[in-house]
C-alpha cells in the first residue's frame, strides 16, 4: 500500500486527537500504534513500515540508526531510490542539470553550424 502525504498527515492526526481525549486509546498507541491506527482510521499499515510513538511526558531520546551499507562503495535503499527511476527529487535535480548541459551544447552546436554556413554563403558568393 502507498500513502500520500496526505493520508499520512490526516492519520497522525486522527491518532494523536483520539489520544489527547481517551487514555486507552493512548495506551493502546504506545504499546501498538499499528492497531492503534487501524482502530483510529480503519486503515492497516503494513509492519515493515517502522512507527515509533513516545509518550510526551517524562524525558526521552531517539536514536536513529543510518541504513547498513554492504559495501563502502554501495548506496543504501534510501540512496538508491533517491536516483531510480527518475521520480525522486535528486533525479530530477540531475537529469535538469544534464538537460542544461545539453541544451547548452546543442545551442553552441547550432551556433557554430550558423557560422559554418554562412562563411560558406560569403565564399560562394565572392566566387
Amino acid at each position: 500500500m502507498s500513502w500520500t502525504e496526505q493520508q499520512v498527515t490526516d492519520t497522525v492526526n486522527a491518532v494523536i486527537a483520539k489520544a489527547n481525549t481517551d487514555a486507552a486509546f493512548r495506551a493502546l498507541a504506545v504499546s501498538d500504534i499499528y492497531a492503534a491506527i487501524k482502530e483510529a482510521t480503519g486503515q492497516e499499515v503494513p509492519q515493515e513500515f517502522k512507527i515509533n510513538i513516545v509518550d510526551a511526558t517524562g524525558y526521552h531520546a531517539t536514536i536513529v540508526l543510518p541504513e547498513a551499507r554492504g559495501t563502502e562503495d554501495e548506496l543504501t535503499e534510501t540512496e538508491l531510490e533517491s536516483v531510480a527511476g527518475g521520480s525522486k527529487q535528486g533525479a530530477t535535480d540531475f537529469f535538469t542539470g544534464v538537460g542544461s548541459i545539453a541544451e547548452d551544447a546543442a545551442r553552441a552546436a547550432i551556433g557554430v553550424g550558423t557560422n559554418i554556413g554562412n562563411a560558406a554563403a560569403s565564399n560562394i558568393s565572392k566566387s
